[in-house]
C-alpha cells in the first residue's frame, strides 16, 4: 500500500495545476499557515505567501508555542485512524478565528463505484473495506459534532488533486456543467459518470458522493458558494470565476490571478462600456465593474440556452432547438457588418490558412466570439443577457465562425442525431469546407490562449479504461439447452476457459451457443461418464479444435438423467474475425491436402531429384 501511495502522490505533485484547490480561497495573505502533507508544488504556493511551516502529522506535538491562522492538511487523514486525536491536537494550535482546512477523498466517492481503483490500496472496491480509513460526509460530520466545531463542506471537482471547479451545498444547481474527467492509469467504465452527476445533482445526494472533500473548520466562512478555476491559460488569462453571496444577494467576481492579467480584465471592462453605446433592444451584456484585480459581475437569475436547448434535445423538439439558435444567430449578428479582412491581430489568434473561402463571409468587427448557448440567459422576465465576454479582438471575425463555436462547444447539440447536426449547419451556410477551417482556427485560438493541459500529463499514463457498455457483449457467453421442445437459456461470464453444468433428462440434448465460435472441447460429461459420441455443425475440426461458421450446435444421443458437464476453452466468440479465420484456415488445409495427394503421385516421384 505504501508503494501504491508513493507512485500516485508522486505522479500528482509533479503538476502544477494541484495549487488549484486553493487559488479561489480567499486566503488573507502574511498570515501564518502550517502545512501538514507532502506536495513540494502546494509548499512552493504556500512560501510566497504565507509565514510557512512544513510539518508530518506525525511531528507536530514537537511545534511549541506556535499559533496558526491557517492549518492546511493535505490528504494526511486518508489514511490516519485516529482522526479524532489528530484533529483535536491541530485544534489546540489554531488562533481563535484561525481556519483549518482539511483535503480528503470521500470513502463513497462516485469514481469508485463507477470502477476506479481506490487509491490507496489500489484494489477496486476497496473503498467498502472495513479496513479503509476513508470516511465519508455522515462519518466526518459525527467526528465534529462531537468536538463541537463550526465547519462548511466543499466539493472540488473533479477531486482535491487536480480542481476545476469547487461547489458547495448553497451551489448545487442543473445549471453546472459537469464533464468529468478522471486520470487513473486503469479503470473500469461501468456507467456514464456524468449523466450519473447531473442525476445525483438533481436528486440532492452530490454531496454524498462527491469524490472528495474540502472541509473548513472555522468559525467564520467565506461566502464564496462556487468556484470555476481557470488555470489551464496563459499567465494573463488565468482567472477564477465566483460565485458569492452577499446580503443583498448573489454576484459575480472574476479574479486575475496574475499581474498580467489585469490588462485582460482592462479590455473587458472597455467592451462593456463601448456596449452601453450602442442602441441594444433586446439582449443586453451583464453589468460589470472594475475593483482591483477583480471583474465584478451583475448575477443574472434565469435559464441559460444551453438548459433550454438540452431540454428540447431530450424531447426530439428540433424545431425549438432551431428556433434557439435562430436567436443566437440574431444576437451574433447585431452590430455593424463588414467584409472580411485579415489584419496582425486575426492572424495572432486566429493562424494564417487559406481564406479564400471567407472572402464572402459577413463579419463583425470588436465582436464577443465566444456567444455560446451557455452564455446567454434568458430571465424570467423575458429578457436576454450575454454573461462572458471575455474574449473580443481588433479584427473582423465571420459571422458563421461564431454561430460555429456555438454548435461546437454545446453538450446539448453534441447529443442529437449527426444528420440533425448536419442540417443545423446547412443552415448557417457553414459547408463542410468552412467546418474543415473553423476547426483550424478555434485550435489555433485555443493554443493563443492556453497553457499546458491537464490532460497533456496523462498521456504518459498510457490510460486504459475498459467500458462494460462496450464489453458486454464479447464478455459474457449464451448457451442453451434444447431437450425435447424445452430450451433453457444461460448466460456465463466469458473466462475463456469455460465450465458449464445443467441437469439433464434422459433424451436427446442440443447445445447451441448465442453467437458463431471457434473453441476446442476439453470434454462432455453426463454423471461423470464421458462423452464422446456427440455430433457438430462446425465446418471442420482440428485436433479437438471446432470451427463453426454457423451458430454452434452440439447434438448428445443422451439415455441417462443427471448431471451434464461440459469443458471448452473458447477462442473466439462472435468477433466479426471468425469467418475470416476459419476460411483461411480452410484454404490452409485445403492447399496441404492438395500438396499431400500431389507427393504421392508418380509425377512428383520421378522430378523431385531433377532440379
Amino acid at each position: 500500500m505504501d508503494k501504491v501511495r508513493m507512485n500516485y502522490k508522486k505522479f500528482y505533485n509533479q503538476i502544477k495545476y494541484r495549487t488549484n484547490v486553493f487559488e479561489w480561497y480567499p486566503f488573507k495573505m502574511n498570515s501564518s499557515l502550517l502545512y501538514i502533507g507532502d506536495s513540494p508544488i502546494l509548499i512552493d504556493f504556500f512560501e510566497g505567501k504565507f509565514d510557512l511551516t512544513v510539518s508530518e502529522i506525525s511531528e507536530i506535538d514537537s511545534i511549541k508555542n506556535t499559533l496558526f491562522n491557517y492549518v492546511v492538511i493535505d490528504g494526511v487523514f486518508d489514511v490516519l485512524d485516529k482522526k479524532k486525536e489528530s484533529l483535536s491536537k491541530v485544534l489546540s494550535m489554531m488562533y481563535p478565528m484561525g481556519e483549518i482546512i482539511i483535503l480528503a477523498n470521500n470513502r463513497l466517492a462516485l469514481r469508485y463505484f463507477a470502477g476506479v481503483k481506490e487509491f490507496e490500496s489500489d484494489d477496486f472496491f476497496g473503498h467498502l473495506k472495513r479496513t479503509n480509513l476513508l470516511y465519508s460526509k455522515h462519518q466526518w460530520e459525527s467526528l465534529f459534532k462531537d468536538l463541537s466545531l463550526n465547519y462548511k463542506f466543499y466539493y472540488p471537482y473533479p477531486d482535491y488533486l487536480l480542481t476545476t471547479q469547487v461547489l458547495s451545498d448553497a451551489w448545487l444547481t442543473s445549471n453546472i456543467n459537469l464533464q468529468f474527467e478522471d486520470y487513473h492509469s486503469f479503470r473500469y467504465e461501468l456507467f456514464n459518470e456524468n449523466e450519473a452527476l447531473q442525476s445525483l445533482i438533481d436528486s440532492g445526494d452530490f454531496s454524498v458522493f462527491s469524490n472528495s472533500f474540502m472541509i473548513v473548520i472555522s468559525n467564520k466562512q467565506s461566502d464564496i458558494v462556487y468556484s470555476k478555476i481557470s488555470t489551464e491559460r496563459k499567465d494573463e488569462f488565468k482567472i477564477c470565476t465566483n460565485i458569492v453571496k452577499k446580503i443583498e444577494g448573489y454576484i459575480v467576481e472574476k479574479v486575475a490571478l496574475t499581474e498580467k492579467g489585469i490588462q485582460h480584465f482592462n479590455e473587458i471592462n472597455e467592451f462593456y462600456k463601448n456596449s452601453q453605446k450602442q442602441n441594444e433592444k433586446w439582449f443586453k451584456y451583464c453589468p460589470v465593474r472594475r475593483i482591483d484585480n477583480k471583474l465584478i459581475f451583475d448575477f443574472i437569475d434565469g435559464q441559460n440556452l444551453e438548459s433550454l436547448v438540452d431540454l428540447y434535445v431530450k424531447n426530439n423538439d428540433f424545431d425549438k432547438v432551431f428556433k434557439t439558435m435562430d436567436l443566437l444567430y440574431e444576437i451574433i449578428s447585431d452590430g455593424i457588418i463588414e467584409s472580411f479582412n485579415v489584419n496582425e491581430e486575426f492572424l495572432n489568434v486566429f493562424g494564417n490558412h487559406d481564406f479564400e473561402l471567407l472572402s464572402n463571409e459577413k463579419s463583425i468587427r470588436f465582436c464577443d466570439i465566444d456567444i455560446i448557448l451557455e452564455n446567454v440567459v434568458l430571465t424570467k422576465n423575458k429578457k436576454f443577457y450575454i454573461l462572458d465576454y471575455e474574449w473580443v479582438f481588433d479584427c473582423t471575425v465571420p459571422i458563421s465562425f461564431i454561430l460555429y463555436r456555438a454548435i461546437l462547444h454545446s453538450i446539448a447539440i453534441s447529443k442529437l442525431p449527426s444528420e440533425q447536426i448536419d442540417k443545423l449547419y446547412k443552415r448557417y451556410g457553414i459547408s463542410t469546407e468552412l467546418r474543415g477551417l473553423y476547426l483550424s482556427m478555434e485550435e489555433h485560438f485555443q493554443n493563443y490562449v492556453s497553457d499546458k493541459k491537464i490532460s497533456d500529463y496523462y498521456t504518459q499514463l498510457n490510460s486504459q479504461v475498459i467500458e462494460l457498455s462496450k464489453e458486454q457483449n464479447r464478455e459474457f457467453l449464451d448457451i442453451f439447452v434444447k431437450q425435447n421442445i424445452n430450451i433453457e437459456k444461460n448466460t456465463l461470464f466469458n473466462s475463456k476457459q469455460i465450465h458449464f453444468e445443467q441437469e439433464v433428462n434422459d433424451c436427446d440434448i442440443i447445445i447451441q451457443l448465442g453467437k458463431k465460435a471457434i473453441f476446442k472441447i476439453n470434454d462432455i460429461k453426463i454423471n461423470d461418464n464421458l462423452i464422446s459420441n456427440f455430433q457438430t455443425n462446425a465446418s471442420f475440426v482440428i485436433n479437438n479444435d471446432y470451427y463453426f461458421l454457423e451458430i454452434p450446435q452440439i447434438q448428445i444421443s443422451n439415455r441417462e438423467k443427471g448431471l451434464l458437464k461440459m469443458n471448452f476453452y473458447l477462442f473466439y466468440y462472435g468477433e466479426d474475425c471468425i469467418n475470416d479465420i476459419i476460411n483461411l484456415i480452410e484454404m490452409n488445409h485445403n492447399l496441404n491436402k492438395e500438396l499431400y495427394e500431389l507427393k504421392k503421385s508418380k509425377i512428383y516421384r520421378l522430378t523431385k531429384n531433377k532440379f
